[in-house]
């Protein structure tokens, strides 16, 4: 998109300043003041009033508007020169803005979608007033707002206001596809995500909608779309909630009773509450990095339950005595630093086929050896491992894993000669090293 000199008439700075100096909040014109230093030896764009448009590129000349803008579509800047600075008089009314330099509104922003920031932490948007928006979507942006907020979603946190939006979302919970790229998936649900920078900007040029709905939460919506599909007559197994920030299982899904599949992976959940009892149809259970102490009893009854992630629940000291109920547990992950000793409960289940033992970290030859002894003693037992973490040596003993299927030794770090070690001690093809 290409420059417009009609923007305004070329001033030198000095005399543009001399508007500026009467416009704004003391905090304003000092923090626009050491911006202003950059450009004050050169002539800026000066529009005397309101200006109004479809839409606005600042750059690569400074743009200084003396009354208010009022853009139908996208405001944007970094025209042809690496910073670009637009100083507002008056208020700002726009659709959309992509800002990769410097902006300073002396009034109220009041943006109808989003506010997208990216400058690698050099640049800043400011506000003398208050701002509305749908979302913020901050990239390494500063945004500093002195007035009131009214702002639905931020997804970063250069934030500098006495509010605080809503919401804080990660960018796959507030944008749309397209407008952020896919870093990490849980079986299909994504867990981590990063802004698509040229996705985005490409969307917001040609008019697209970036934003989703983000009337409900992310845990709101997952249980929604779980619901949704229930009513239309349709199969609804699954529910991820990993990384919700959350602190209890919310009541909502115990209504769920169809459900095989419930991850609650790295939230702030301490304590299961005993209506996880009431999902019988449980196959698949992932507590995976949860501040977890004990287990109760209900979920020992699960009938169904087959599969049951512990791993990174690094305060689960044991396991109950009525985990013998699990008679239905073919495949456990356990995290071991915590473990006082090898849990003899799992001795007693009659179908547990597969143990993975996670973090051996600082590990004593005797709690090793402790833990080879215990899966010689799982009469079931087909497939096991040391998983994650590093070990000087293994236990003298390694007999009782010579009747497994496969031993996986998954250790960042073992001497070489203990590994052929551990290979003599199994039959040929058992063991397996790595994940």
């Amino acid at each position: 998109m290409a420059e417009h000199q009609d923007w305004g008439r070329v001033v030198p700075a000095q005399e543009a300043w001399a508007h500026v100096e009467a416009a704004g909040t003391p905090e304003w014109r000092k923090e626009l003041a050491s911006w202003w230093r950059g450009v004050s030896g050169e002539d800026v764009l000066f529009h005397e009033g309101d200006l109004q448009a479809d839409s606005l590129v600042v750059g690569p000349r400074p743009l200084i508007v003396s009354g208010s803008v009022r853009l139908k579509g996208l405001l944007q800047d970094g025209h042809a020169a690496d910073h670009t600075l637009l100083v507002v008089l008056g208020d700002l009314e726009v659709e959309n803005v992509a800002t990769f330099s410097a902006m300073f509104i002396a009034g109220d922003v009041r943006i109808q979608g989003l506010l997208f920031g990216d400058s690698y932490g050099d640049d800043v948007f400011c506000v003398g007033g208050g701002l509305t928006a749908r979302a913020l979507i901050e990239q390494h942006h500063h945004i500093g707002v002195s007035g009131p907020l009214d702002v639905d979603v931020i997804v970063g946190d250069k934030l500098t206001s006495t509010e605080k939006p809503r919401k804080k979302l990660e960018p796959h919970e507030a944008l749309l596809t397209g407008a952020f790229t896919v870093e990490d998936e849980d079986e299909g649900d994504i867990t981590d995500s990063t802004v698509d920078r040229k996705g985005l900007l490409a969307k917001l040029r040609a008019g697209e909608p970036v934003l989703a709905d983000t009337r409900l939460s992310p845990v709101e919506k997952a249980i929604a779309a779980v619901k949704e599909k229930l009513a239309r007559g349709e199969q609804a197994t699954r529910l991820t909630l990993a990384q919700k920030k959350l602190k209890a299982i919310p009541e909502e899904v115990f209504s769920l009773t169809s459900l095989e599949s419930l991850t609650l992976d790295t939230n702030d959940i301490a304590e299961i509450s005993p209506r996880i009892g009431e999902l019988r149809a449980l196959k698949s259970l992932s507590l995976e990095s949860l501040p977890l102490t004990t287990l109760p009893e209900e979920l020992c009854r699960l009938p169904a339950l087959k599969k049951l992630s512990l791993r990174y629940c690094n305060h689960l000291k044991r396991l109950p005595d009525a985990f013998v109920e699990l008679e239905a547990l073919e495949e456990l992950y356990l995290d071991v630093m915590a473990l006082e000793s090898f849990p003899e409960v799992l001795t007693r289940l009659p179908r547990l086929k597969k143990l993975w033992l996670w973090r051996f970290f600082k590990m004593t030859p005797g709690r090793v050896q402790g833990l080879v002894d215990g899966l010689g003693r799982m009469p079931t037992l087909t497939h096991a491992g040391f998983l994650q973490g590093e070990l000087s040596a293994l236990p003298g003993g390694l007999a009782p894993l010579a009747r497994l299927k496969q031993f996986k030794l998954g250790l960042e770090r073992i001497p070489q000669p203990e590994v052929k070690r551990l290979e003599a001690a199994l039959p040929p093809g058992r063991l397996h090293v790595g994940y």
